[in-house]
């Protein structure tokens, strides 16, 4: 008899984007601010990779 079975699916997106600044603290914060106002929004074409693997409750008190 079939089961219900929760998988986790999880995708990773990235993208490397030049800011300029005058510290690397500086363009960090230049950056979460493009990425936060979506003036960056990462999509298809900036995926990485898919992983599939097995929920469990334990993995859920960690979120």
């Amino acid at each position: 008899m079939a089961q219900i079975y929760d998988i986790e699916i999880k995708e990773e997106l990235s993208r490397v984007e030049k800011i300029e600044a005058d510290s690397l603290d500086e363009a960090i914060s230049k950056a979460m601010d493009l990425y936060y106002g979506q003036k960056v929004i990462l999509d298809a074409e900036d995926m990485k990779g898919v992983d599939f693997k097995p929920f469990t409750q334990e993995h859920e008190k960690t979120r």
